[in-house]
């Protein structure tokens, strides 16, 4: 019985391969790949990097890595391979990137398109998409990016399957603040001299002492191009802010007293202007450190005496006609500086305090007007 049985097997192998064989030599298309189902059809494609290149020739394009899930790869088999000829162009004809620039609501779909099976002369596509040229692109624009597979039913109808994942490229932050200030915090947001924790607050508030001095270390990176290191004792019982600790590190700020820093105290305008002074300091006068900042004066023209220059701390009024002279600290009007509060009406409305962006705006205006 058992002989019985394995010649029958063995026949049947036979029939199999003569079939297969006999297929090959009459060129009837044999469809080694399993029918993709429903599910299949609308899986999407994988993004897994996205650039901006510019060839320096006014010449701007985006490249994105795609990825094709190996489900999809059957299914283009699977349809170039159809006994029936069916979309002998394959399920998925190509693949669609679909871009938006510079916050723009509405997707756009690059004119260049490729093909997820291209193969020509076995030089098979690396899965490197290119767009065409586009004029609305910078080198340093907000990006987000997708794409989809595009095809056909036997039938000619149109079938496309779900959008991949979305890839962001250098995300504009969503600024709470004054208008007049949205086009200095962008520039901010370029040099990097926004901390993450104002990124999406409101930036019209008065600033803390410790908020300042997170965007006084960020201005002395963005001059010097070296990160800042933390001090490695912890003075201040009210704090362990790492920030706070580069800064201190650095000579740009003192406590409150010997153990304290106060780091949710509001800052005034001459604090700011005091401690933004020691970070240009710190980042270009070699040797400079804050016990002997007495020993390292600063040039500059002094054009204008502010008619409250007698509320300026003495030990502020360097820095704030320093700071005024450059172009990076102005007045408040009728040619008055508000250095601090001296009131408890001005407390109360916060006269001198400085706020979020106007704290952001001047390290912005000391990294342009002095690097």
């Amino acid at each position: 019985m058992k002989k019985v049985l394995v010649s029958l097997l063995m026949i049947c192998l036979m029939i199999v391969f003569t079939s297969v064989a006999f297929a090959d030599l009459i060129d009837i298309p044999v469809n080694r790949y399993s029918q993709p189902s429903d599910a299949d059809l609308r899986t999407a494609p994988i993004i897994s990097k996205l650039e901006i290149h510019d060839d320096n020739d006014s010449n701007v394009w985006l490249e994105v890595t795609v990825q094709t899930p190996a489900n999809v790869k059957n299914a283009i088999n699977y349809f170039e391979n159809h006994e029936a000829g069916y979309n002998q162009a394959g399920y998925i004809g190509q693949i669609v990137l679909q871009y938006a620039i510079d916050g723009a609501e509405d997707w756009e779909e690059s004119s260049l398109n490729y093909s997820p099976n291209y193969d020509q002369d076995d030089d098979n596509w690396n899965g490197i998409f290119e767009t065409e040229y586009l004029a609305e692109l910078h080198v340093d624009s907000s990006v987000k990016a997708r794409a989809y597979y595009k095809g056909a039913t036997a039938t000619g109808i149109d079938r496309v399957s779900d959008p991949s994942n979305e890839l962001v490229l250098n995300e504009k932050a969503d600024f709470q603040a004054s208008q007049w200030a949205q086009n200095e915090l962008a520039e901010a947001e370029k040099l990097d001299l926004i901390p993450d924790e104002l990124k999406n607050a409101d930036l019209t508030k008065s600033i803390t002492r410790e908020e300042f001095a997170a965007v006084s270390v960020r201005a002395y990176e963005a001059l010097t191009g070296e990160k800042a290191t933390q001090a490695a004792t912890n003075p201040f019982t009210d704090t362990k802010n790492i920030e706070v600790l580069k800064a201190y590190n650095l000579g740009i700020t003192t406590g409150t007293s010997d153990t304290t820093f106060t780091p949710n105290a509001l800052l005034n305008r001459e604090t700011a202007a005091t401690m933004l002074t020691r970070t240009y300091k710190k980042a270009t006068i070699e040797g400079w450190v804050l016990a002997d900042d007495s020993n390292f004066p600063l040039e500059y023209e002094k054009s204008n005496t502010f008619a409250d220059d007698e509320k300026i701390s003495s030990w502020a009024k360097d820095s704030v006609y320093f700071m005024n002279a450059n172009g990076i600290i102005n007045g408040v009007g009728d040619n008055k500086f508000a250095p601090k509060n001296t009131t408890s009406a001005e407390e109360a409305v916060g006269y001198a305090n400085a706020t979020r962006e106007q704290a952001i705006i001047i390290a912005t205006r000391m990294i342009k007007n002095l690097k």
